[in-house]
């Protein structure tokens, strides 16, 4: 009789998830009200399907703690603001902590002013620019979010990884409190964190399209090889652009550091020193009430009236994948790689915190 294959991923449910992960975060001295901003952002990666961002994260934050390299009892403090314009310190808190500091500052400018740019610096990771951007739609404005990262990419014509992975989002509003549209991207060709979601799910290789290099750098489809390598920037000399622009926007206005001036690894005792920006619009300057919504719901039909192309059913926007992925796991659970699981649970273990049971 053949054996059953050994299942590499086990269910659990968001809620229990999300306490567990902040239970853990609390064990290391993370406020409770910190530590459930940045559960809650982990888990609703999860639940949307963006698991390069999702609970897979928390065992780095986890390290950097214990190391030294984040003071999770920091939320930071505002040090200038100047009409729309404001300025952050993160006090090298975590950048969930931080980005919710920043956003609230930024919902209160833009119902004042119509518009309002928020700058971070000396924070850390904060996990997906979507969670971010989505937060600025539900209030009511076009969300933008980006922040700079550690190197980890050559920019295109070189071999020296000096570019992060520097991810942008753009979210807009729509009907009854929702957001309508959201881009949440990397400026490489995918994010960083899916080559880690492959390693734990034990897959050997990766797709070709995902633009992954050996150390040599050449391309390669080996999740080992990639995993020593790096990932390139998304349209080649454009992607490169795009990061170059958000290094701008984030380190370059908020004075933090850029670039090769950020640590590679981070899992250490150094701090990170992220910068953000989020910038929210009120578009209700623009037009009546109601109707920039009412724009996007037309904008959309107009794209998904396409002609679907071979081998699709229908033309997706931006945002509709991973709302349709949450619709699904919200119901039937979280899909954790077993790998991970076990590296999370003897965290547990270590802290005496006692993890869920699988759906």
């Amino acid at each position: 009789m053949p054996s059953t294959p050994e299942a590499v991923t086990t269910t659990i449910r968001a809620q229990p998830l999300g306490e567990f992960c902040t239970q853990l975060l609390a064990a290391l001295k993370t406020p409770e009200p910190y530590a459930r901003i940045v559960a809650d952002s982990l888990v609703a990666a999860n639940v949307r399907g963006v698991d390069s961002h999702g609970v897979q994260m928390l065992a780095t934050y986890i390290l950097q703690i214990r190391n030294g390299g984040v003071d999770p009892t920091k939320a930071g403090h505002v040090t200038k603001e100047d009409g729309v314009c404001l300025h952050y310190d993160g006090e090298n808190g975590l950048g969930q902590v931080v980005a919710d500091r920043c956003t609230d500052h930024s919902i209160r400018l833009a119902r004042a002013l119509g518009v309002s740019i928020v700058v971070a610096r000396d924070s850390n990771h904060f996990g997906a620019g979507g969670w971010w951007g989505e937060k600025l739609a539900r209030a009511g404005f076009i969300g933008i979010a980006m922040s700079n990262a550690c190197p980890a990419v050559a920019p295109w014509q070189g071999r020296t990884a000096i570019l992060g992975t520097n991810p942008l989002c753009v979210a807009v509003p729509g009907t009854n409190g929702t957001s309508r549209w959201m881009l949440d991207m990397a400026t490489t060709t995918v994010a960083l964190g899916k080559l880690g979601h492959a390693g734990n799910l034990n897959q050997p290789t990766i797709p070709r399209e995902w633009g992954f290099l050996d150390a040599t750098g050449r391309p390669t489809t080996d999740t080992t090889a990639a995993q020593a390598g790096s990932p390139t920037p998304i349209g080649g000399y454009k992607g490169t652009g795009l990061a170059m622009m958000i290094e701008i926007l984030c380190a370059g206005l908020s004075g933090g550091a850029m670039t090769t001036e950020l640590p590679v690894f981070r899992t250490g005792g150094d701090p990170l020193g992220i910068s953000h920006t989020f910038i929210a619009i009120d578009p209700k300057r623009f037009l009546p009430p109601g109707e920039f919504e009412g724009r996007m719901d037309r904008l959309v039909g107009l794209v998904k009236a396409a002609e679907p192309a071979a081998g699709f059913n229908e033309v997706l926007v931006s945002g509709e994948p991973e709302w349709r992925c949450a619709k699904v796991r919200e119901r039937d659970g979280i899909p954790v790689p077993v790998k991970l699981w076990k590296t999370l649970s003897q965290i547990g273990t270590e802290l005496h915190v006692v993890p869920p049971s699988a759906a």
